[in-house]
């Protein structure tokens, strides 16, 4: 067996063992805590966290049918349609209040529809979509929205307990950052840790004996950016031979990689972490987000990139053209839906992709 198979075979049971860890814990929370959905890396779950509740990311999910709800135009965005087949989970049905964050009209639209067809409160609040407009609103938008959780939960959070929260996240940041530099953290669990309920202190105490390396063999090195990951693109990618080092998506690396203020005014903090300094595309310019990606290239060491979107996410399909430019790197540009159909024109693409990367590598 090759050192890249055990490799897999291992981060698939790192993850079972992960995602049995969370199980666990949302069963001896259950009827302790409400658990509030939240969609968009501009939501602090900080705030939930402080607020008395269990934080629930939104994300594609094994098991769901986009093709089951009819709630949202078939030329909408692909992950705006999934929403309402992701809530009919298990994993989501104990939802008590769902928040979005978000400048995304589309993520608007969505948000209005499922409070139509959800029996739980919806809310959203609004996000600048460039970098000069004043903080001030849009920090009261981020307030008054989770003033609207707090009549869920029945707690409103001191400026010390939110402080204590951003310590705690801080620390878990940190401590993925630093595994995610020295290769010892897959991709796979990345992606498991940024959608995870657990509170930061579990999940460090996992990492803390969690002594999985990358493999040895790893030759072509990809940056993954784009849209939100579906469930099974990921591992098409590496299956192909590649290894994604570095994920600039909103649900890679860039979920670990801002340090809130700790020590003062918590909810400012939290504005401009999660919502003033976001580098999401909707963001103009995007030069914030070309830059992160840079960085990431150069620390590790990336020799191709795969950008994937899905239908209709205008903002990333913009970007796309921008980083051809830029990144000055070899780049792959997707496009799907979310769903498995789409999986064997994704596998022809990537293998074609991926050998073009060994020969170039061949050539040098």
């Amino acid at each position: 067996m090759s050192l890249n198979v055990e490799h897999k075979n291992a981060e698939v049971q790192d993850l079972a063992e992960f995602s049995a860890l969370e199980q666990s814990y949302l069963r001896q929370m259950e009827g302790v805590e409400p658990l509030i959905g939240y969609l968009c890396l501009r939501v602090p779950p900080e705030y939930i966290e402080a607020s008395g509740a269990i934080p629930m990311r939104l994300i594609p999910r094994s098991g769901f049918d986009v093709q089951g709800s009819h709630s949202i135009r078939t030329d909408g965005c692909s992950f705006c349609r999934t929403l309402p087949a992701l809530l009919q989970l298990d994993y989501y049905r104990g939802l008590s209040a769902i928040l979005f964050g978000s400048c995304c009209d589309q993520m608007r639209r969505v948000s209005e529809t499922l409070a139509t067809v959800q029996d739980i409160p919806v809310h959203l609040y609004g996000a600048p979509r460039s970098w000069n407009q004043p903080k001030d609103y849009f920090q009261q938008e981020m307030t008054n929205a989770f003033t609207k959780i707090q009549i869920v939960t029945g707690k409103t959070p001191t400026n010390g307990e939110l402080n204590e929260k951003i310590r705690q996240r801080n620390r878990l940041k940190a401590t993925v950052i630093g595994l995610r530099q020295n290769g010892r953290l897959p991709t796979s669990m990345l992606h498991q840790i940024a959608a995870s309920p657990l509170p930061p202190e579990p999940i460090i105490d996992y990492l803390a004996r969690y002594v999985r390396r990358a493999p040895t063999d790893i030759k072509i090195r990809l940056l993954l950016t784009g849209s939100i990951p579906g469930v099974w693109e990921l591992s098409e990618f590496e299956s192909a031979g590649a290894c994604i080092v570095a994920d600039a998506t909103c649900l890679g690396d860039r979920v670990f990689s801002r340090v809130i203020e700790e020590n003062g005014d918590a909810v400012t903090a939290l504005y401009q972490g999660y919502v003033g300094a976001n580098d999401c595309p909707h963001r103009r310019p995007n030069t914030p987000l070309i830059e992160y990606m840079q960085k990431l290239i150069s620390e590790r060491k990336v020799g191709g990139v795969i950008f994937r979107s899905v239908k209709y996410c205008h903002p990333w399909g913009l970007a796309a053209e921008r980083m051809k430019k830029d990144l000055q790197l070899p780049i792959l540009i997707l496009n799907d839906d979310l769903t498995s159909p789409a999986v064997s024109n994704l596998r022809t693409r990537v293998g074609a992709f991926i050998e073009m990367l060994k020969s170039n590598q061949a050539r040098r």
